[in-house]
């Protein structure tokens, strides 16, 4: 009677654990589908947002003043590289981003009357130039006058010293035989709407000794000087060239405004920065970039230049603006 009792007791506790854990298991279920959805619909507001912020066009005549620099992307995308500097009749485009930027470029080069003076692409990855090309393929009526690249090294090597790396648009570049191109080295200095754009740093044979990441390295890193003031595009140029770029340039590197190297993560160095001394930085990375686990530094890299006195442009407000004179 005892071992029966037992038997049965024994019984319902199996029968009762084998409940709870079935419903255990439909909770985590329901709830694991529940952080499913929420994450899901958090993603689709933030595309959403996205998207509401890649139809601004915002005021790109700035009268007969200066030259309105502005910086495009958004919080919730990729990180990436799109400028435009205009003047009361005269465009130009610093890389451009990834595809989805195309439509807001379009529109806006529209308002220029289908012209581009020039297009400036600092290096070949996609996240710089990748609506460069879906537009100089299919240009729909657009004129660009002008295109500005650095050379690069043999794909071979840069492959050997960079595995890692995307050179996934260097064909399809190639491909285009661009009449309007041509490739500027360090210490050319050309005409932009007015603005003296001067070389700084762009990849030369050099560099092949410096650096394995000789696709960012070798970016075209420059300056555009107007009457009064001074921008400084470092594009993704890293620390490889801080060390260097400070020894032969020292106090030149004085400007009044900086996009930031490398997205404002790793990239350049104190020294380069204190030496720049900028009033305004860009940092041209979504909230992921700044804010993420990992090796990045990029909020280091923004305290050290709110520590300068900076004034911080991020894409938590894009599409910002300055005014160069």
């Amino acid at each position: 009677m005892k071992k029966g009792w037992i038997a049965a007791t024994a019984a319902a506790v199996l029968c009762l654990a084998g409940v709870g854990l079935g419903i255990w298991k439909v909770n985590s279920k329901v709830n694991a589908l529940a952080e499913t959805v929420a994450q899901v619909q958090s993603e689709e507001a933030q595309r959403e947002k996205a998207q509401d912020k890649n139809s601004v066009i915002p005021d790109l005549d700035p009268g007969t003043d200066g030259w309105m620099i502005t910086q495009f992307g958004d919080p919730a995308g990729q990180q990436e590289m799109c400028y435009t500097i205009t003047t009361e009749n005269g465009l130009v485009i610093v890389d451009g981003g990834f595809d989805y930027e195309v439509p807001r470029l379009r529109e806006i080069i529209s308002a220029y009357g289908n012209s581009v003076e020039a297009w400036i692409l600092t290096h070949y990855h996609p996240d710089h130039m990748t609506a460069f090309l879906d537009i100089y393929e299919d240009p729909q009526g657009i004129t660009i006058h002008h295109v500005y690249a650095p050379e690069r090294a043999e794909l071979e090597l840069m492959q050997k010293k960079a595995p890692w790396d995307d050179f996934s648009m260097l064909d399809r570049f190639d491909s285009l035989e661009i009449p309007e191109l041509e490739y500027l080295h360090k210490g050319d200095e050309v005409d932009l709407l007015g603005l003296k754009m001067n070389v700084l740093s762009a990849y030369n044979k050099e560099m092949e000794s410096m650096t394995k990441d000789l696709m960012n390295d070798g970016s075209l890193l420059f300056t555009v000087s107007g009457k009064e003031e001074t921008m400084l595009f470092c594009a993704d140029v890293g620390v490889s060239l801080s060390k260097s770029l400070v020894e032969e340039y020292g106090e030149k590197l004085k400007a009044d405004y900086v996009q930031m190297g490398h997205h404002g993560f790793g990239g350049l160095g104190k020294k380069f920065y204190k030496l720049v001394a900028p009033r305004a930085a860009f940092f041209d990375a979504p909230d992921w970039l700044v804010n993420g686990e990992g090796d990045r530094n990029t909020k280091e890299k923004e305290a050290l230049m709110r520590k300068l006195g900076c004034t911080i442009f991020s894409y938590y407000t894009t599409p910002n603006q300055i005014l160069l004179k």
